[in-house]
């Protein structure tokens, strides 16, 4: 593959045991720009984003994408997921989570329905707009309450969708704001915190007022047009928001499962690594000429039989082996 290639190109060529499609390509081509241009990065990136939607990933998350699943329906009603339609100022895209949603049961719920949901709407918006553009989050919790909560943090989805989003997705979220804190009861809050706490400062930020979205971003806002009613904008109200991209997802369902099974089948190339000698071993070895060196019992082998050389102490201490100046070595 030559130099001049694209970096989906040489990385395709480099990783797939088979020829990629168009999409795949420009879907390749954002691990760079996510990276800054760090294409080494970028390529790791890369692989563990297709090592997560084969065998052996993120199974609970990216497998069995069935939109019309009861669970997944029923996620719809129980907390809004909206990406808008326009991007900041900037260049940033924005997805606002109502969690839950106001017309929700007062019952858990479930995680796992919750964020295999929100990636299949991320895989839908990426194959409409397969730009480059850092996500900004708001989760309004407004109307959290413990009972929502229980037993939601409980498995691994969470922490998976948050190393999704850190370390293996084309597209990089940059900041996470919660908003309407303020109402919360101390166990929600910190349910909560458990639950994002994989994030940590740099990215989630609370907010106990509900103060104005483009108030928090500053001179990166985004134009009113595109936020919906309950946040000053004019986009419409977020419950019909939140119904037209339920629509999406079942109208997108053959396309879901076909991508879904062409991951699980993509089979990657071995991966090179390069093998070297713990630091320890290589510093004793060049300097065993004529001495003696400590060994540990952890790194003994079955040769270690003979004691007619070997100074051994009690169980568990370190021997002691003899090297001599023709390098060769004997216990």
């Amino acid at each position: 593959m030559s130099p001049a290639a694209s970096f989906a190109k040489r990385w395709a060529h480099d990783n797939l045991t088979r020829e990629p499609t168009p999409d795949e390509l420009t879907v390749l081509e954002l691990f760079s720009i996510t990276c800054e241009g760090d294409e080494e990065e970028a390529a790791k990136r890369a692989r563990r984003y297709y090592k997560a939607r084969g065998p052996g990933g993120l199974t609970e998350l990216w497998h069995k994408r069935y939109p019309d699943d009861e669970d997944i329906l029923s996620s719809c009603q129980d907390a809004y997921i909206v990406p808008l339609r326009v991007r900041s100022v900037g260049g940033r895209r924005m997805t606002l989570v109502r969690l839950p949603a106001p017309t929700a049961l007062d019952r858990p719920l479930s995680a796992r329905a919750l964020l295999a949901r929100w990636l299949m709407i991320l895989d839908i918006r990426l194959r409409e707009d397969p730009t480059p553009g850092e996500e900004v989050v708001f989760i309004d919790v407004s109307d959290l309450q413990p009972s929502h909560l229980k037993n939601h943090f409980r498995g691994n989805y969470w922490k998976d969708f948050v190393w999704c989003m850190r370390t293996a997705y084309p597209l990089r979220f940059s900041e996470v704001h919660i908003i309407n804190t303020q109402r919360l009861k101390t166990m929600s809050l910190l349910l909560l915190h458990v639950g994002l706490y994989p994030w940590r400062r740099k990215v989630v930020q609370l907010h106990s007022s509900s103060e104005e979205i483009n108030h928090i971003m500053g001179v990166d806002y985004f134009p009113p047009e595109g936020l919906p009613h309950e946040y000053g904008g004019k986009a419409g109200a977020m419950k019909d928001l939140n119904d037209e991209w339920t629509k999406k997802l079942l109208s997108n369902s053959c396309w879901l499962q076909l991508e879904e099974r062409k991951y699980y089948e993509t089979e990657l190339t071995p991966e090179v690594r390069i093998r070297t000698r713990h630091r320890s071993a290589v510093r004793n070895l060049r300097g065993a000429i004529g001495s003696y060196d400590v060994i540990t019992r952890t790194h003994s082998c079955k040769s270690l039989n003979r004691h007619d050389d070997i100074d051994e102490g009690a169980h568990g201490a370190y021997r002691t082996l003899k090297v001599t100046s023709d390098r060769n070595l004997y216990v």
